[in-house]
């Protein structure tokens, strides 16, 4: 018997479902018509049992089931307006007519004491009327009300996926029975492999955040991964405990501003229903509060609306203090409170109030009016005491941010008693600040209440990953001439001592480097070449931070000219523009330079809704500080960054890339979020992405990806891929060359799976890096796989998203073959010295002691070769005098130290630690050639084989020592056999490495735990 989706997990979620409570019946034992929507003899059950006066009122029962059908029946002139009546029809909010003409609210669920409903889940449920029969696979029923409709698929046929599931709901039975989704509070799409929940009329995609996975934060997403996903996704969502709240209190609506929008129903994803539901079980605890540090963009101004809903909602709250709750939202621009009072108001919430001054916002909280009151921080400065009730919560978005000192203190003054909750994706801890003890709950671990990381985030699809790109942007300097030019100045002027220090420490600022104009040109034109060979063909924008306002001046001219110069016109032959966001005071003393770019609040919300239209020619926003952070705009590729940052700023600033989007002309997809860092501050974005650590043992695991790692990654995949067709000439594109690859991948075998899964990754970074220069020797490997991978592709729906998703690139490949076009590569990467790469370049010349006037760091040359250079002139001196192996040994150190590709920031500072090593190690050598030490001289001459000796000497049982460089070499020799790049960051490898290591020293009668295996392998660990 095959697998089939009746079999597998369509089984499964009728199990599952049983397990949490809901009784099963086959769709054809429903006590229902198949043209019924409702279970109306259930519905009419629960009715009368929560509405006990209307068992002797027969007449009113049945005008609410009728007002019920109707609002069902309307589905058909549009289902989300229906969708929504009847979610407040469900929620008991909406007032029934009497038989004799009074309006009362009806419960049709109870929504406090779960056990009083009927759960029912029903498999096959069959539904006729004007069009042909469907039948949906699962249905989950409350009191008779289909609340959720499950869609399942086989999880054993590459061509079809949980997408074809989805578009089986949204394509056709939505579109045929839009009354049997009246009721519905979410879609389920599942093979078995993914499970995406939806609301209706939302549109499937592969790469879709709105048909959004469901899960834990208290999961990790790299172990709870495939069909343990879909079983801990179900078992979580498809449960009364979790889709109650959701209609009760977290299902919204948006509603179109203007003919160009249409009505949607949004739902939350599951981080914000934690936190949600944990905020308000801490409301009525009486904690004081929380804080959510959940990753940039992945939600936290909607997850402030699902809690206020859910608060205002809440009758519990209500009887707890007497009185419905005010909400009190804080943000620390205009911009952000803006922008969160627009997606409340779209949202339906109730009672919204945006002060528009400090008195209004006092006197609003001294009335102590319930609602949601959106503001400020800096609205509370010199507020004093407004109000003393419990029954104030604060939600302070960016908690990272002006939440502390005097503002912090101005609000926790004004509503002493109130519950105060941070979210925050940027949590600080250090000397001065803390947000963990500031907004954190210390009965939670570790101060934090919810906790959403940006693995998880990336994972889910919610937010993409960042690529960091260094730049170099380096000059020579002729110390001596301006020294000289600098003291003839001060004879000039007759400058004293005193005044010359303090000329000349104004002059060493940074901004002196930035603002030379030749600077600007080259990383402006630099800017410019990336964007137009990279970001530009996907569709996406770009935001530029420069340093100051007069440098951002300075650099929107510079991307213009360029702009003009390369004639960059957008699509239809606009050029394109490039924009300018800044503060600008409206003084006398402001330049006039600088008033041209003074912005009304309504100006550059204007500015921000062309930026992010695709077919919009404003394409650069250049900025020194605004739009830096709380800005969101999906379609930003790019970030270009020339301006020094660090810890919460830099990771806000970083972030504003990580935005999934699609392109709406293409259907292309973000897959990265770009960083091109002019400034060195590769470093110190791995620590702030890494951000302050909530535990001890808590790892620093980044998601900024170095382009040069992506661009390995893609060879390692195109050999292995490569490897399955070992002995077939790529060049050959004859039908036998296909017949015989084919061959090599059946189908059904595990090859052909091999084949795709590798395929599809190696796609994802092509497109991502093309056309990156690494890429151009590989050319006509890749198209060859290409096509084998066409030819063998499954033809099913999904090749709908195949081209949406990879047209734009296509096409360009295409072009590419019809003409000779060159292709532009990248400039080099070659980074400046940072300041540790000074240090080390310092280290080394003192071990070398070289003389003053031979310091490294005064040269103007390639700092490299000048280290190189300064340690082979040693060594040349040794071998012209000695035979020793030791000196070889290190000559060819030396070697492939030179050899190593030099890309980046990181790269730098590793090649200059080795070379210290090295330095250091020839010093070593000519002491104990001097002394006479030949152990030195051995151990020096093969240093991993001597480390390992002295390890292993040094936790030896007496009596065994003569066999110690027996067990060296043996432990050396088995180690490089089973070892291999990347071992240690693979389960697999680690585990082999471990095993290994284990048998020689049992091979030797040596403990396998304890000191000596753990040395051992930190050493093997850390250099082989």
């Amino acid at each position: 018997m095959g697998w089939t989706e009746s079999s597998t997990i369509q089984r499964s979620l009728l199990e599952w479902a049983e397990e949490a409570g809901w009784e099963h019946l086959h769709g054809n034992d429903l006590p229902r018509e198949e043209r019924d929507v409702i279970v109306e003899d259930w519905a009419r059950e629960a009715l009368l049992a929560l509405n006990p006066e209307l068992v002797d009122d027969s007449e009113s029962a049945d005008l609410v089931l009728h007002e019920l059908n109707q609002a069902v029946l309307d589905a058909h002139n549009g289902l989300v307006a229906a969708n929504e009546r009847l979610t407040v029809m469900l929620r008991g909010d909406h007032s029934f007519t009497t038989i004799d003409g009074r309006h009362v609210p009806r419960r049709l669920i109870d929504f406090k004491d779960l056990t009083n409903n009927r759960f029912t889940v029903a498999d096959e449920v069959t539904v006729n009327g004007a069009n042909k029969p469907r039948r949906f696979d699962v249905v989950y029923y409350v009191n008779g009300f289909p609340l959720v409709v499950a869609e399942t698929k086989t999880p054993v046929k590459h061509q079809v996926s949980w997408v074809n599931a989805a578009k089986d709901l949204h394509d056709v039975y939505e579109e045929e029975y839009p009354n049997f989704f009246a009721t519905n509070v979410f879609n389920i799409a599942t093979e078995g492999l993914e499970f995406r929940m939806a609301p209706i009329r939302a549109v499937p995609d592969p790469d879709s955040e709105i048909w959004a996975p469901w899960g834990s934060t208290d999961d990790d997403p790299k172990t709870v991964t495939g069909p343990a996903r879909v079983e801990r996704a179900a078992r979580l969502l498809l449960r009364p405990e979790t889709i109650l709240p959701i209609l009760k209190d977290l299902v919204m609506f948006r509603h179109a501003r203007d003919a160009s929008e249409v009505d949607i129903k949004f739902l939350p994803r599951y981080p914000q229903f934690e936190a949600a539901l944990a905020i308000h079980a801490k409301v009525l605890a009486g904690r004081p509060g929380g804080l959510i540090w959940h990753h940039q963009g992945s939600g936290k101004t909607e997850l402030m609306a699902f809690t206020a809903a859910r608060l205002l909602r809440d009758d519990t709250v209500k009887k707890k203090f007497g009185s419905a709750p005010t909400v009190i939202v804080i943000a620390d621009r205009k911009d952000l409170v803006r922008q969160t009072a627009e997606m409340f108001e779209t949202a339906g919430m109730p009672r919204m109030t945006v002060p528009r001054n400090r008195r209004e916002l006092h006197a609003l909280l001294r009335g102590g009016e319930p609602g949601v009151v959106i503001t400020t921080v800096h609205k509370f400065a010199e507020a004093g005491h407004l109000n003393n009730r419990s029954n104030i919560v604060v939600l302070v978005d960016e908690a990272h941010r002006s939440q502390e000192g005097k503002f912090g203190d101005a609000w926790r003054a004004a509503v002493p008693n109130a519950k105060f909750f941070g979210a925050t994706g940027t949590a600080i801890e250090d000397k001065d600040r803390s947000t963990f003890k500031l907004f954190g709950d210390p009965d939670d671990p570790d101060f934090v209440m919810s906790r959403y990381t940006p693995e998880q985030s990336i994972a889910d699809g919610f937010t993409k990953p960042v690529i960091v790109e260094g730049r170099s942007v380096g000059f020579n300097l002729d110390k001596e001439a301006l020294d000289e030019a600098f003291d003839e100045l001060a004879t000039e002027e007759g400058l004293d001592e005193e005044e010359k220090v303090f000329l000349s420490g104004k002059a060493s600022h940074i901004e002196t480097i930035l603002s030379n104009p030749e600077r600007v040109a080259a990383v402006c034109a630099d800017i410019v070449d990336h964007f137009l060979t990279y970001v530009a063909p996907l569709g996406q924008k770009a935001q530029v931070v420069a340093y100051n306002q007069r440098l951002v001046i300075a650099y929107t001219r510079a991307i213009e000219a360029e702009l003009e110069c390369r004639a960059a016109v957008m699509p239809d032959g606009r050029l394109r523009e490039v924009g300018v966001v800044m503060h600008v005071a409206d003084s006398k003393e402001t330049p006039k330079e600088h008033k041209k770019y003074l912005l009304t609040p309504e100006q550059e919300e204007a500015l921000k809704r062309r930026f992010k239209k695709v077919d919009d020619p404003m394409s650069f926003i250049v900025v020194t500080a605004k739009w830096m952070t709380g800005f969101n705009a999906p379609i930003e590729g790019v970030l270009y960054l020339d301006k020094p940052a660090k810890d919460t700023n830099l990771f806000q600033t970083i972030t504003r890339p990580n935005r999934p989007w699609k392109n709406p002309v293409t259907g292309q997809r973000k897959d990265f979020g770009r960083v091109v860092d002019y400034i060195g501050l590769a470093k110190a974005i791995g620590k702030a992405v890494a951000g302050p650590k909530v535990k001890d043992d808590e790892k620093d695991e980044l998601n900024v990806t170095d382009a040069s790692k992506l661009a390995g990654k893609f060879v390692t995949d195109l050999t292995r891929l490569l490897h399955l067709f070992g002995g077939i000439d790529t060049s050959d594109s004859s039908f036998e060359s296909l017949a015989e690859a084919h061959e090599r991948i059946p189908e059904g075998g595990a090859q052909r799976t091999e084949f795709i899964e590798t395929y599809v990754a190696l796609q994802t970074v092509w497109e991502f890096l093309d056309p990156h220069p690494m890429l151009q020797p590989f050319k006509r490997q890749y198209f060859w796989l290409a096509k084998v991978y066409e030819s063998i592709r499954p033809k099913d729906v999904s090749k709908t998203f195949l081209w949406a998703r990879l047209g734009a690139k296509t096409t360009h490949l295409i072009h590419g073959h019809m003409r000779d076009v060159g292709v532009k590569s990248m400039p080099s990467k070659t980074v400046t010295l940072d300041a540790a790469g000074l240090a080390l370049v310092k280290k080394i010349a003192e071990q070398l002691k070289l003389s003053e006037q031979q310091r490294l760091e005064s040269k103007t040359d390639d700092v490299y070769q000048e280290v190189l250079d300064s340690i082979e002139a040693r060594l040349r001196r040794r071998l012209a005098d000695t035979e020793s192996p030791v000196y070889r040994s290190l000559a060819e150190r030396i070697e492939r130290l030179r050899a190593k590709a030099i890309e980046n920031v990181e790269d730098s500072l590793a090649f200059l630690e080795e070379a210290l090593k090295i330095a250091q190690d020839v010093v070593a050598a000519d002491r104990a050639a001097e002394q006479g030490d030949q152990g030195t001289l051995e151990r020096l001459a093969d240093p991993k084989r001597g480390a390992l000796t002295q390890i292993v000497a040094e936790n030896t049982p007496p009596g065994l020592h003569k066999i110690v460089p027996d067990i060296a070499s043996r432990i050396d020799s088995i180690v490089v056999e089973v070892a291999y790049a990347g071992w240690s960051a693979s389960d697999a490898g680690d585990k082999r490495v471990r095993r290994e290591l284990r048998s020689v020293l049992k091979e030797y009668s040596l403990p396998i735990k304890g000191e000596l295996f753990d040395r051992t392998y930190e050493y093997v660990r850390e250099n082989y």
